[in-house]
């Protein structure tokens, strides 16, 4: 391959790549939506992969991250328990469709609770999880 026809090739393959990330490239905000309840609060995301692939990851983000205690595993059911800080805390994955998925996070609320403990540290497993799995979420109120 001569030098003109080489350089036209990268040139060629480099707009290719930019046109490419500048159409399919575009990062999307996952939004967090949060609820407070009276017994708990949760984070509610709905991510575009599949339900198994999904809680592989998020297991393996938690476990990775250390900030949280899985004391119940539950795959088959997409399903997980753990303790998060001392609070209580759970984490359910559905399938919404082809490769879409709901995670469902709650952490539940202490009566020593002041202003919005446990919704501030349910968004925040929540943006730690969209950190590991290189996923733009914003908070969305219910």
């Amino acid at each position: 391959m001569k030098r003109s026809q080489l350089a036209k090739s990268v040139v060629h393959s480099t707009w290719v790549m930019l046109l490419s990330l500048t159409l399919f490239g575009c990062v999307v905000a996952v939004p967090i939506v949060m609820q407070a309840m009276d017994d708990k609060s949760s984070a509610t995301l709905t991510v575009n992969r599949d339900a198994a692939t999904l809680y592989a990851d998020v297991v393996k983000s938690i476990k990775e991250r250390g900030v949280s205690t899985i004391t119940k595993e539950d795959p088959d059911n997409l399903y997980l328990e753990g303790t998060r800080k001392g609070r209580m805390t759970t984490l359910k994955i559905e399938a919404v469709e082809n490769n879409k998925s709901r995670m469902i996070i709650t952490v539940e609320k202490k009566d020593e609770d002041k202003d919005d403990a446990a919704l501030k540290e349910v968004v925040a497993a929540a943006k730690e999880i969209c950190s590991d799995l290189s996923l733009q979420c914003q908070e969305e109120e219910a």
